[in-house]
């Protein structure tokens, strides 16, 4: 007989891992002990030596389906047991991580469709591998008391199932049932209760039938919700919610009615049926209103996540609208009061619920490409996480990421926390949201930041915050932050050729950088090539007013478009001629900004309504059958696309759409092998589906290593993490020089 003490961390907690630990001792014949505490979970075993060998391989290879094992240690004990105990959870210091939350597990669905169990219909059913975590938790240890779930007290059978080692809501912290937990009801944007329970379900079917728009509260936040097949509804949300063409997800039942509405290959139905139900884009068929996603191929679909959202297509048989209810570029909203102060001129009426969100999370959104998943977004399901690192330095520092499409990262001491995506930081209430993340990070894990690591733009919100506060803020490139992200998911050191495409970064220059090659490692970079800069036409406002870019670059390689600039005010064309002639402005070279102007010349395109609509459409022609490329020639390091632009003046658009990203892939293949480097893509060109499959293609079939993000975005969502890597390079070279100094 022996007495060994365990120690588990990772994603051990609110996962059913105490339990599943209670089972294996009982199946082993093991006696001892096991807890949580704030580092992760505890265990004391009593028992002979073949039985504890067993015991520790089980831990490794029968893990319950939400937990992660990041480190696992094993010291000797001399404590002996009689049983075996699960006890009470002890406090240590704070790194177990905080959880996102997780849509129904198929345990859970199947009760719910069950009408002898009593949890029939239940609107918020969940067990130990679904249900809310990070929205409902107030701090660590996670335990009912520290969730919004303390309000609501137990039923005698909810609260026997709770304490039940051998049930798999044993410390599901959320448990409830119809009797105990929290309720729904229907309400009106002036606090009046119509309807509550499942006549506040069966009502709010009934309005979403006659083309009501509601407000309904789901896991992580509201969503707002209509019928997708009801053109006038979809028509008064664009109207309502001035979103003139930005395409909405479509919410189904489950993948059969999905079916119905979207082409989906066998890689998108299992992430589609994943515990993270993400919104998945596919391409969509016919029996879809075209006004869902305007002049594009494809849709987003993700799939129920929740009893309550099951429960409404119990009632129904069309599939749902359902996007973030916020106000454009704002943080999604969270509870009642917010919904009737921001979007009573846009909801009929409001599905609320009383189980609170103190912290609300965005639907995660992903595509696959070559059978390779690639995030849009990182929110439910994914974020928050932490990430055990191969990193040991010890310190403290903070990564605050870019200002679009913001995600901040932390590292404490090998430990790397990776925030849920927060949005657009030049929106004040979204600025809000990421201050207010960060201290909650900094007050659940007791954190004190010994630096900053910030974008090099010198005007970021959040830069100057932290400057002012008087932090040391570091500040690295953009688009080497793109590369470095990628390189850090993919373990790579050494000399590697990053492609940096996107739509805006600060250089080293001042100029707009975003069509950047780099040889590169974690020490540095060099750019070796770049897209020809043209004038940046209006600053800012040229992103919208597309057309702007497209006149630049006829202007700078001296193409005549007169059919093109017949489409266009003659006045404002004749003012972007003397604004150009005097050569006022900045100049850029991103690639996702001549994505934009290749996009107008082709499409007749004069403004855009939301980000990358113009590429999207673009790549809603391409055509694989097509054998054509056009040209990008190279000297000097510059990159000239003028051969781009004068051909897609003669071809017919999909013939253009298809020569353009045919043509950018194989610019990427010639530039590898001439590097003869492994080749890192980042950045948010590389969302573009068609340029990746063909990129992907052309550097297989030359037997080109390449690296993609892997559980990051391509977009700047990643920049964090790239700021992570360089934050720990940084602190590498100050621990080499403390020592060479040392020895001097």
């Amino acid at each position: 007989m022996k007495s060994l003490k365990i120690e588990v961390k990772g994603l051990v907690q609110g996962v059913g891992f105490r339990p599943f630990i209670y089972l294996l001792a009982s199946k082993f014949s093991i006696f001892g002990e096991v807890f949580n505490d704030s580092s992760g979970v505890k265990i004391e075993i009593y028992a002979d030596d073949l039985s504890c060998d067993k015991f520790i391989q089980a831990i490794r290879d029968e893990l319950p389906p939400l937990a992660r094992i990041d480190e696992l240690s094993i010291a000797p004990s001399q404590r002996k047991f009689s049983e075996f105990k699960i006890i009470t959870s002890k406090d240590a210091q704070k790194i177990a991580p905080i959880l996102p939350d997780f849509a129904i597990c198929d345990e859970c669905k199947s009760e719910f469709y069950d009408p002898r169990n009593r949890r029939y219909h239940h609107p918020f059913i969940n067990c130990t591998n679904c249900g809310p975590r990070f929205s409902i938790i107030r701090s660590l240890p996670y335990d009912r008391q520290n969730t919004t779930m303390a309000k609501f007290k137990m039923c005698d059978e909810c609260q026997n199932e709770y304490e039940n080692p051998l049930n798999r809501r044993y410390h599901a912290q959320p448990v409830a049932c119809n009797e105990c937990g929290a309720k729904v009801s229907l309400k009106s944007l002036d606090n009046e209760i119509k309807f509550s329970d499942f006549e506040a379900i069966n009502e709010c079917v009934r309005e979403l039938k006659n083309g009501k728009i509601i407000a309904i509260k789901g896991i992580g936040g509201f969503h707002l919700v209509c019928n997708a097949l009801n053109e006038t509804a979809i028509n008064s949300l664009r109207s309502r919610k001035n979103r003139p063409h930005k395409p909405f997800a479509l919410m189904c039942k489950d993948e059969i009615m999905a079916s119905n509405f979207a082409e989906f290959s066998q890689s998108e139905l299992k992430l589609l049926n994943s515990n993270i139900k993400p919104i998945v884009l596919v391409k969509k068929n016919r029996n879809l209103p075209e006004i869902l996603a305007p002049n594009l191929d494809k849709v987003g679909i993700f799939l129920a996540p929740t009893s309550l959202h099951l429960l409404l297509f119990e009632y129904t048989h069309f599939p749902l609208i359902a996007t973030s209810a916020n106000i454009s570029g704002e943080p999604i909203i969270k509870n009642y009061d917010e919904v009737c102060l921001k979007l009573k001129n846009i909801a009929d009426l409001v599905l609320d619920n009383d189980r609170d969100i103190l912290n609300p999370s965005d639907d995660s959104i992903a595509f696959v490409c070559d059978g390779k998943t690639q995030w849009l977004r990182t929110s439910r399901g994914i974020k928050p996480k932490i990430i055990k690192s191969k990193f040991s330095q010890k310190s403290c520092f903070l990564a605050i990421g870019s200002e679009l499409k913001n995600e901040f990262a932390i590292y404490k001491d090998g430990l790397i926390f990776s925030s849920p995506y927060i949005g657009d930081l030049k929106n004040t209430a979204t600025f809000e949201r990421f201050l207010s993340l960060v201290d909650m990070f900094k007050s659940v894990y007791e954190l004190e930041f010994d630096f900053v690591v910030a974008d090099l733009h010198p005007y970021f919100l959040h830069t100057k915050h932290f400057e002012k506060l008087g932090f040391k803020v570091r500040k690295v490139q953009h688009h080497y932050a793109h590369v470095l992200s990628v390189m850090f998911e993919n373990d790579l050191q050494g000399e590697v050729l990053g492609f940096g495409f996107d739509g805006t970064g600060y250089g080293d220059d001042a100029s707009i950088w975003g069509g950047e090659v780099f040889l590169a490692d974690e020490n540095g970079y060099e750019r070796v090539a770049k897209f020809d800069p043209f004038l940046l036409v209006g600053g800012d406002n040229a992103i919208k007013n597309i057309y702007h870019l497209t006149y630049a670059i006829l202007k700078k390689y001296q193409i005549s478009a007169p059919k093109w600039e017949a489409k266009f005010d003659k006045i404002k064309l004749a003012n972007l001629s003397k604004i150009i002639s005097k050569n006022i402005g900045v100049q850029t070279n991103s690639l996702g900004r001549i994505f934009d102007a290749f996009a107008s010349l082709v499409l007749g395109i004069e403004t855009i309504s939301y980000d990358a609509q113009a590429a999207m459409e673009l790549e809603s022609l391409y055509d694989e059958s097509l054998d054509i490329a056009y040209k990008f020639d190279i000297e000097n390091g510059i990159i000239n696309y003028k051969n781009a632009f004068l051909n897609a003046l003669a071809d017919e658009p999909k013939v253009a759409a298809t020569g353009f990203i045919n043509g950018i892939a194989d610019l990427i293949l010639e530039l590898a092998l001439h590097h003869k480097k492994p080749v890192v893509l980042g950045g948010g060109v590389f969302q573009n589906r068609a340029l990746l499959s063909k990129t992907i293609s052309n550097l297989e079939k030359n037997s080109i290593k390449y690296y993609l993000p892997k559980d990051e975005p391509a977009n700047d969502s990643a920049i964090a993490m790239g700021q992570i890597y360089y934050g720990l390079k940084f602190l590498s070279y100050n621990q080499k020089q403390k020592i060479r100094n040392h020895n001097e």
